[in-house]
């Protein structure tokens, strides 16, 4: 699809418009009239500030996708297992109940996935139901029934304050270069490409990293979905994966070290949160960067993996001072090394490390 901005007008607008209306957000006076205007660019960012993506009043692919699901209500349609999985509003307050009922279904990130399905069955076995794993109208009725007599925490509390139980390091860890191939991310006037610069940061990062085993979801200048890079990770059985991304923005002023994990209607991964702390401390501190801070979003590889994910953006390409950085030859090394230290204190379960 196209994406639809402000002053844009017609029939995909008015088709935009009625699924605003209908998930409870103001269009103003003039409501469904066909105009992308100042109305409907406020509702559009508070949606995506609602689901935890981009706010940039634009409407494109994952925007729209958001909006779709948004619009999916308990018992409308038959939930079953398939391939690509369904996703939407319904599933989120399926997983959200069988939370609820002490039957983990894992993130609560509206996917329909292998885990949700055996949590289902789970619940149909003690409910006396055919383990079937689909829902249907009926059993979401049930499901309210049961769910309505818990406390509604929606989410099973961390026995281990976000840390791994055990050693973060005896297995795999998935590293991440976004972007690739055709999409190159920001290009810099100088010809700095945010994909070869993550990819490089990415190489670095698998030659240092600890771990049993480090699988990169590209290892060239590739283009890879993000369905294929989520699959890798949760096919791979790895116990984290580490996205490298680089920020820009139209101000050159923007400057600073950011990092995201995974958080979606008012559930968030605990062991993503705790990880993003100390990576975000560590190559903030080692870049002498702002530190912007770590923040919970519904990107797609947060999303679309079933592990804790971080995402690391290190600095602004669109800042000068922070580009020259960036055009060090030693900048894809020290970056990796600050990720793979940070990750070496949070395994150690090392407080002090984020205290400072």
């Amino acid at each position: 699809m196209r994406t639809l901005r402000r002053g844009d007008r017609g029939r995909e607008v008015v088709d935009l418009q009625t699924r605003l209306q209908a998930l409870g957000l103001d269009l103003g006076n003039r409501g469904i009239d066909g105009v992308f205007g100042p109305t409907t660019l406020v509702a559009v960012r508070a949606f995506q500030q609602g689901v935890g993506v981009l706010a940039d009043g634009l409407v494109g692919e994952v925007t729209w996708r958001e909006i779709v699901e948004a619009g999916y209500r308990p018992g409308d349609r038959l939930l079953y297992i398939r391939q690509p999985p369904f996703r939407g509003a319904d599933v989120a307050e399926l997983q959200k109940m069988l939370n609820d009922l002490g039957f983990d279904p894992g993130s609560v990130n509206g996917l329909f996935d292998a885990r949700t399905a055996r949590a289902i069955r789970d619940f149909q076995k003690n409910a006396g139901l055919v383990a079937d794993a689909l829902i249907d109208a009926a059993t979401f009725k049930i499901l309210h029934t049961y769910a309505g007599q818990t406390l509604g925490t929606h989410q099973f509390p961390d026995k281990s304050g976000g840390y791994f139980p055990e050693d973060l390091f005896s297995g795999t860890i998935v590293v991440d270069a976004a972007h690739g191939g055709r999409d190159g991310g920001y290009v810099t006037g100088t010809g700095v490409s945010e994909a070869d610069l993550n990819l490089a940061v990415a190489h670095e990062l698998a030659q240092i990293l600890p771990a049993r085993e480090v699988l990169l979801t590209r290892s060239d200048d590739e283009e890879v979905s993000s369905a294929d890079r989520a699959f890798l990770a949760n096919s791979s059985g790895a116990k984290m994966i580490i996205s490298v991304h680089h920020a820009a923005h139209h101000t050159p002023s923007a400057c600073g070290t950011a990092s995201f994990y995974f958080e979606r209607l008012g559930y968030q991964s605990h062991r993503g949160r705790m990880a993003a702390v100390y990576v975000q401390k560590g190559v903030s501190q080692t870049l002498g960067t702002c530190d912007i801070g770590e923040f919970g979003r519904s990107y797609d590889i947060l999303r679309e993996t079933n592990i804790p994910a971080v995402v690391i953006e290190p600095l602004f390409l669109t800042n000068p001072r922070e580009l020259d950085l960036a055009s060090d030859p030693y900048y894809p090394a020290t970056v990796a090394e600050a990720v793979a230290g940070a990750l070496e204190f949070y395994a150690g379960r090392d407080a002090a490390f984020i205290a400072v």
